[in-house]
């Protein structure tokens, strides 16, 4: 009878390690969506006071897209067309509401595809990560980030206005 009875406290042992441990990771998960969703919220989340600060500023047809851009300020970049469908380029200040909207006809600056044509002739990279529009002293620049073949993280700047390269940046793998 004895062995009956420690039988069954070590198979309840066990029972209850193996639902401890089942809603342990449950609670991790759901923790981990709950994270994610909070994140992926934050920052987006004053894009609509932008949207609403530009169709209240400008006469706007559509919004194509906003996306952020830290440089030496952070902005917002509406990506519009107005109703006579002129592209249009706009850098909304995050840091100054009061800021003027910094806005650039698509027609008047160089085509992303021509910069990036001309960059993937000149440089040796493994892959793109990301492509999106910056400004820095009011001058609107495509910012190319890649891994080159040396594993570093690259940032190249390119001139909208130009066409020209304006400045680089790279970081060395030091993890191996």
């Amino acid at each position: 009878m004895k062995t009956n009875l420690v039988q069954s406290i070590k198979i309840s042992r066990l029972k209850l390690f193996l639902g401890l441990l089942t809603v342990i990771v449950i609670g991790l998960i759901g923790y981990s969506i709950y994270l994610y969703q909070h994140i992926s919220e934050t920052k987006t989340e004053n894009f609509q006071v932008t949207e609403a600060r530009v169709n209240e500023e400008l006469t706007l047809n559509s919004i194509h897209n906003i996306s952020s851009y830290h440089g030496n300020v952070h902005y917002h970049v509406v990506e519009g067309e107005t109703n006579n469908q002129e592209a249009l380029l706009i850098f909304v200040d995050q840091a100054d509401e009061t800021a003027d909207l910094i806005v650039y006809s698509q027609a008047e600056l160089i085509s992303d595809d021509v910069i990036l044509a001309d960059w993937e002739s000149k440089t040796s990279y493994q892959d793109i990560y990301q492509i999106q529009y910056g400004i820095r002293n009011e001058i609107p620049l495509l910012e190319i980030v890649y891994l080159d073949h040396s594993d570093r993280l690259s940032y190249d700047y390119y001139r909208l206005d130009t066409g020209a390269y304006d400045s680089g940046i790279s970081f060395a793998n030091k993890s191996k």
